[in-house]
C-alpha cells in the first residue's frame, strides 16, 4: 500500500504490501510502518465493494496466515495502531496521524475478519493471552478493544473522523464475529470474556452510551462512503451464545432520563416522520453499526449477573423520537423491545408520551404487513405490544386518540377510529390468519394475552371491530364443529377397524392415528382460542359495558352462534354473564316498535345506563405479563446475527457463518 496505493489493483504490485505479508518480522518502530499507513484512499461502504475488496486481498491474506505465526506481524499492527492512537487522544486535530490511525485499523479488520472466517485460531489466540511486559498482565487483544472503546467515547465526530470511528465499529463487528463463525467455544469464549470481565465498568458504561448517542444522531455518512455513490458509478448490487451481563446492564439497567435542553414543545411531537428503511440503514453507517453492537453486547444471556455498572444519561426524548422514525426496521424493534422489557423508566416515558400512535402505528403497520416481512419480526412487534398493554394508562389512552385514514390499512375503510381499536382490529386479524395457517400456538398466546390487557379498558369500539370479535369467534366455531366430527368419524372407522386386524395395512393405521392426534391438539387450542375470545368480552362488559354499545348490539346481532355452547364444560361458566346481558337488552328491544340499527342503538344506549352490574359474576381480571424465556438467547442471538450478516455491509463467505448452516436464516 503505502503513499502510492490508489486502487484495488495496486494492491498486488504494492511493494509495502509485499513486505508486510512475506517472512519478514518488522519491528514496532521500523519506519516502514509510517510509509505502508500512509496510503489515501476514498471507497465506499457497501457489501459489494467489501466482496471486491476481500477478493483482490485473497491471496496476500493467504501469505498472511502462514507467515504471521513466525513474523507476528498481525500483533506488530496491534501495537502501532495503540501507539497512533494515543497521540491523536492528546492531538485529535493531528490529521497525517488520525489518516494513518485509520488505514492501520482498517488492515486489522480485514486481516481479523479473515482470520475469524478461515477458523484460524493460531493466528489470533496467542493475542488473548497475556503479556509479559504487561504490568496489569493484560493481553495484547484486551488493550487493542480497550482502546478501539477509548477511540469511540473520545474522539469527536467529525467529517475527517467519521471513517475511523465506522472503522472501529467496523473492527469489534469483525472481532465479535467469532460467535457466528467459529467452530470451537474457546475461541468465542476468549473474545467475549474481554467484553464481559477485562475491561472497567466506566468504560463500558461510557461506550454504550455513545453508541446508543449515534444511534440516536443518525449522521448522515460523508458523500463518498454512502451507497448512492457506487451504485451510480457502479450500478451493480449486491454453540456459545452467551454474553455477560456487565455489558448488557449497562443499557438496560443503568440508562437514566436526561432531558438537558433539547426538549421540544409537546406541540412537535406529532410530527414525526418515517425515514425511509433503505436510506437508514445504507447512508446512516455509523448509526447502523452502532444499533448492531447495541443489539450483539446486549443479547439476553443466561450468565450470573455481574456489579452494577455507572449509570448514565441520555436524552429519552429524542431517543424515542428516532425510535418512531425507525422501528419499522427489525434492529430498531429489538431496541425498543429491550428497552421496553429491561428498563422500567424508559417504558414508563414511552407510555406517558401525547404522540404515543407514531411508535405504535408502525409497529401496527408491521404486523399487519406479516407476510412481507420474517416472521422474528413479527413476533417481536407483537411482544412490544404485550409489554406495553400491560400498563393501564396505555390500554385508556390508545382509546382516546383519533386516526385518519391509514393509506397502508386496505382491509376496510373505517371513519372514526381509535389508536385502540385499530390496535384490536390487526390482532384480531393476526389471529386468525395464524389459526387459518400457521397453527402457531405461541403467537396467538401473545396475541390474546395483549387483547385480555386491554379487554377491562376497551372504550366505544367501532362497529366494524366489535363484529370483528364476534365474526373471529364464529369462525373457530364452525372449526370447532369440523374438527370434531373428523374425531368421531375417525373413532367410528378404528372401532370398525378393530373388529378384523388387516397386517398388510399397519402405514395407513398409523397414518390415521397421526391424523387423529392432530385433530385432537387443533381442538384443544382452539377451544383455548374460543375461551379466550368469551373471556375477553366477558371483561369488556363487566369492567365498560356501558361504554360499548356497538358490542351489546353484536352480541344481539350474533346470540344464536353461542346456543351450542352454553352446556359446553369449557364454556358454559364464562357465557353466563354474556347470556345475561344478551336476555337484558333483547327484552328491550323486542318491546320496540322499529327494529333499525340506528334505533335499535339509541336503545341501547339508554338502557344500558339501567343495567344492573350486580347481575354479572365476577371473574379474576384478565391481566397477562411478558416473561422472557429460560434461554432467550437462542432466539436473540442467531436472529440478530443474521440481521448483521445481512446489513451490515461487510462481505461473508458461505461456508464461513456456521451458525446459519446449523440453522438457516429463516428457521
Amino acid at each position: 500500500m503505502g503513499a502510492q496505493y490508489s486502487s484495488l489493483s495496486d494492491i498486488k504490485t504494492n511493494e509495502y504490501v509485499s513486505r508486510f505479508i512475506s517472512e519478514e518480522a518488522i519491528s514496532t518502530n521500523d519506519p516502514f510502518w509510517n510509509q505502508f499507513l500512509s496510503f489515501s484512499q476514498q471507497s465506499p461502504f457497501t457489501s459489494t465493494y467489501s466482496k471486491l475488496l476481500d477478493e483482490s486481498c485473497l491471496i496476500h491474506l493467504q501469505q498472511f496466515v502462514l507467515n504471521n505465526p513466525k513474523t507476528k506481524n498481525y500483533g506488530t499492527l496491534i501495537e502501532v495502531f495503540i501507539r497512533f492512537a494515543n497521540i491523536i487522544h492528546d492531538d485529535c486535530k493531528n490529521y497525517i496521524v488520525l489518516s494513518q490511525t485509520h488505514n492501520a485499523l482498517f488492515i486489522l479488520r480485514l486481516i481479523t475478519k479473515y482470520f475469524i472466517e478461515i477458523d484460524c485460531e493460531q493466528n489470533l489466540y496467542p493475542h488473548f493471552l497475556p503479556q509479559d511486559t504487561s504490568p496489569e498482565r493484560l493481553s495484547l487483544m484486551t488493550l487493542f478493544v480497550d482502546t478501539l472503546f477509548r477511540i469511540t467515547i473520545t474522539q469527536p465526530v467529525e467529517s475527517d473522523s467519521y471513517s475511523l470511528h465506522l472503522e472501529v465499529l467496523n473492527t469489534l463487528l469483525s472481532l465479535l464475529s467469532i460467535q457466528m463463525c467459529a467452530k470451537e467455544d474457546v475461541l468465542i469464549s476468549a473474545i467475549y470474556s474481554i467484553f464481559m470481565h477485562r475491561l472497567d465498568p466506566l468504560l463500558i458504561s461510557e461506550f454504550t452510551r455513545t453508541l446508543l448517542e449515534h444511534f440516536i444522531k443518525q449522521t448522515e455518512s460523508p458523500s463518498w462512503l454512502s451507497a448512492d455513490s457506487f451504485d451510480r458509478s457502479k450500478n451493480d448490487s449486491g454453540g456459545l451464545f452467551k454474553i455477560g451481563q456487565s455489558v448488557a446492564s449497562s443499557l438496560w439497567s443503568v440508562v437514566t432520563l436526561g432531558m438537558g435542553s433539547s426538549a421540544t414543545p409537546a406541540v412537535a411531537e406529532a410530527t414525526v416522520t418515517a425515514i425511509d428503511s433503505t436510506n437508514t440503514l445504507r447512508n446512516h453507517h455509523l448509526a447502523n453499526q452502532s444499533i448492531h453492537l447495541l443489539l450483539i453486547l446486549n443479547t439476553p444471556t443466561n450468565l450470573p449477573d455481574s456489579e452494577p455498572l455507572p449509570w448514565f444519561s441520555i436524552d429519552y426524548h429524542s431517543l424515542y423520537d428516532v425510535l418512531c422514525q425507525t422501528v419499522h426496521t427489525d434492529q430498531s424493534t429489538i431496541l425498543l423491545y429491550m428497552l421496553l422489557h429491561r428498563n422500567q423508566h424508559f417504558k414508563a416515558y414511552v407510555i406517558s408520551r401525547t404522540n404515543i400512535d407514531q411508535i405504535v402505528l408502525p409497529i401496527l403497520r408491521v404486523i399487519y404487513t406479516a407476510t412481507e416481512r420474517n416472521s422474528h419480526h413479527i413476533y417481536m412487534s407483537l411482544i412490544i405490544l404485550l409489554i406495553l398493554t400491560e400498563d393501564d394508562y396505555f390500554n385508556r389512552t390508545v382509546h382516546d386518540i383519533k386516526l385518519k385514514k391509514l393509506s397502508w390499512y386496505t382491509e376496510r375503510s373505517i371513519n372514526d377510529v381509535t389508536l385502540g381499536g385499530l390496535l384490536i382490529s390487526i390482532v384480531l386479524r393476526t389471529i386468525q390468519y395464524n389459526i387459518a395457517r400457521m397453527r402457531d400456538k405461541y403467537l396467538h398466546t401473545n396475541c390474546l394475552a395483549t387483547l385480555a390487557n386491554m379487554s377491562s379498558q376497551f372504550q366505544n369500539l367501532h362497529t366494524y371491530i366489535t363484529q370483528r370479535i364476534i365474526s373471529l369467534f364464529n369462525s373457530l366455531s364452525r372449526k370447532h364443529s369440523k374438527i370434531l366430527d373428523a374425531i368421531q368419524q375417525q373413532s367410528k372407522q378404528d372401532n370398525a377397524a378393530s373388529v378384523t386386524v388387516l397386517t398388510n395395512n399397519i402405514q395407513s393405521v398409523a397414518s390415521n392415528d397421526e391424523s387423529f392426534n392432530e385433530n385432537i391438539q387443533d381442538l384443544s387450542i382452539i377451544e383455548d382460542v374460543m375461551r379466550m375470545i368469551l373471556e375477553i368480552i366477558n371483561s369488556c362488559l363487566t369492567h365498560t359495558l356501558r361504554y360499548n354499545v356497538n358490542l351489546i348490539y353484536a352480541l344481539l346481532y350474533n346470540r344464536e352462534i353461542f346456543d351450542y355452547y352454553r352446556t359446553h364444560p369449557s364454556f358454559q361458566d364464562i357465557l353466563q354473564n354474556i347470556d345475561t346481558v344478551i336476555t337484558f337488552f333483547a327484552e328491550k328491544v323486542d318491546q320496540l316498535q322499529q327494529r333499525s340499527a340506528e334505533y335499535i342503538k339509541e336503545t341501547l344506549e339508554i338502557n344500558v345506563k339501567q343495567f344492573p352490574l350486580d347481575r354479572l359474576k365476577k371473574f379474576p381480571d384478565l391481566k397477562f405479563k411478558y416473561v422472557e424465556e429460560e434461554q432467550p438467547e437462542d432466539f436473540f442471538v442467531p436472529y440478530v446475527w443474521s440481521l448483521v450478516h445481512k446489513s451490515c455491509n461487510f462481505h461473508w463467505s458461505s461456508e464461513s457463518a456456521l451458525m446459519f448452516l446449523q440453522q438457516p436464516l429463516d428457521s
